[in-house]
């Protein structure tokens, strides 16, 4: 059965070899920052729409991870208010922890929805621990902005506010981070006063990251280090040579620097994670700097990689990011994105920028028109919120990539990526046609070369047409040989569900 479509179809035939395992999906995510200190304030009806359609794994896109923003105080020369926020922290070792109440509504939502995972995350140590009292960067302030000898300050004002909604006596209050990131693109200068940020070298970054796992250590805390965070993925594999000339020490080669030194490497459980900024140049990024990352990435076993931040600044024509878009066309290019990151560098979680932006910039999977206090709340939803929950809603933590053999795939066309879950009985098959014309898979389905096959299969699909917003098609079966055939429309993302049967005779 094919789904009915207007356009004349290319034909693929794809086989997926499910005993050839690739890496363990840990989550899909956003970020709060800064928007829902702002979003917060809202009336109750409207942010339960804002956290339905970015949490619900039944009206939304089933997040399964959201990163909480650790704000670092009020900084007045910053000139976008919506890029600085509350710190919970008074003075040393004080704190009020009716701060940031806006952001830990949405913080209580996710866990009302089931997100199964936070993240807490920061941009910058409070201003009192850094050298300048700001929380961003000044020119002429060393290696990083965190004053000389604070390392432990900082990792005790981390592990301390981690403590606090582990204990906290407010059970609907009481959240388990699962994951903590203490520092924040460290290859930038982070001199502009646009937002919270802070610069690190590499030295800097073990140094905050041993004292970090040290203060855990001390609470009895399960919570693990995400780092570096790097600002791009060129610098996991080589040195930033403006930063590392600048101030005579090396920034960036994290791999090397981070997982090559076995102490730091078990701090982080093998990890290292970077942004996919200026990456996405179609002829010139998006498969190479992948394939390096991966073949660098190698050299240690068991090393992992998570991408944990990304929106379009650059694009894949070099046409940069103003300007909302919220049709397909920023959709598929942000979904290729994902595509090469999950199945070229591997990564086992992809977390875009943004929940929720006010900006005429393509880096928001919901928008609003909202910029102060007594304007009227807005929900924009684009196609990117629903494309990328092709992905989030259905490829569930602890699902595993498997081998999609694909023929005639390329960037500008098909591109497809297949996951099997932990009992090993649900698949689920995404495609993006990145094309204009209709595409044809003929998909067969494998195990040590016995074929299997799932009785039904569900298809949902995003398109520009109206209504096509994850929207649930009709079922299609395979025919009697186990061999599914479905057309994916032109421009569009489609996911397909199906729970495999026994092997067919």
């Amino acid at each position: 059965m094919v789904c009915a479509v207007p356009l004349a179809a290319a034909i693929h035939h794809d086989v997926v070899h499910l005993d050839v395992k690739h890496q363990v999906l840990d989550n899909f995510g956003a970020s709060d920052a800064w928007s829902m200190q702002k979003i917060g304030a809202w009336p109750d009806e409207a942010k339960e729409r804002v956290a339905q359609l970015l949490f619900s794994p039944v009206a939304g896109i089933g997040l399964s991870c959201w990163r909480f923003n650790l704000g670092a105080g009020p900084d007045k020369t910053i000139t976008n208010p919506w890029r600085t926020a509350e710190t919970f922290e008074v003075s040393e070792g004080k704190y009020d922890w009716a701060r940031q109440a806006n952001e830990r509504w949405f913080l209580r939502a996710a866990r009302r929805y089931g997100v199964p995972y936070f993240l807490a995350f920061a941009n910058s140590p409070p201003a009192r621990m850094t050298r300048n009292g700001l929380t961003h960067t000044t020119k002429r302030m060393g290696t990083t902005n965190l004053k000389p000898g604070y390392e432990a300050q900082y990792a005790r004002y981390l592990a301390d506010i981690l403590q606090h909604f582990h204990n906290n006596q407010n059970t609907r209050e009481r959240i388990d981070f699962q994951y903590v990131s203490p520092v924040n693109e460290p290859i930038w200068e982070w001199d502009g006063a646009t937002q919270e940020g802070n610069r690190y070298s590499n030295a800097d970054i073990k140094a905050v990251l041993t004292a970090l796992d040290q203060a855990l250590h001390h609470d009895h805390l399960d919570t693990e280090i995400v780092a570096p965070e790097s600002g791009s993925l060129q610098a996991l594999y080589e040195p930033v040579p403006d930063m590392t000339n600048e101030y005579k020490t090396t920034y960036g080669n994290y791999i090397d620097a981070l997982l090559g030194d076995d102490r730091i490497r078990k701090i982080l459980n093998d990890r290292i994670a970077y942004h996919a900024y200026g990456s996405d140049r179609l002829d010139t990024e998006l498969l190479q700097r992948r394939e390096a990352v991966r073949a660098k990435l190698a050299r240690y076993k068991k090393a992992q990689v998570w991408e944990t931040e990304y929106c379009i600044l650059e694009g894949p024509e070099g046409k940069g990011g103003r300007g909302r878009d919220l049709t397909m066309n920023t959709a598929l290019d942000v979904a290729r994105v994902m595509h090469y990151d999950l199945t070229v560098a591997n990564a086992s979680a992809w977390q875009w920028w943004l929940a929720m932006s006010n900006s005429d910039f393509k880096d928001g999977l919901l928008y609003t028109d909202y910029q102060k206090s007594g304007d009227a709340p807005s929900i924009i939803t684009s196609k990117l919120l629903w494309t990328f929950g092709n992905f989030s809603k259905f490829i569930r933590p602890g699902m595993q990539r498997v081998e999609l053999q694909g023929e005639g795939h390329d960037m500008r066309g098909l591109l497809g990526s297949a996951w099997l879950d932990e009992d090993r009985s649900r698949l689920v098959v995404v495609y993006l046609n990145e094309g204009t014309t209709n595409e044809t898979v003929v998909m067969s389905t494998e195990l040590k070369k016995q074929h299997i096959y799932a009785p039904e299969v569900y298809p949902f699909i995003t398109s520009d047409k109206p209504g096509d917003d994850l929207k649930q098609y009709p079922t299609v079966q395979p025919d009697s040989h186990g061999v599914l055939t479905y057309t994916i429309p032109a421009r569009s993302a489609v996911t397909l569900v199906g729970t495999l049967a026994a092997e067919s005779e």
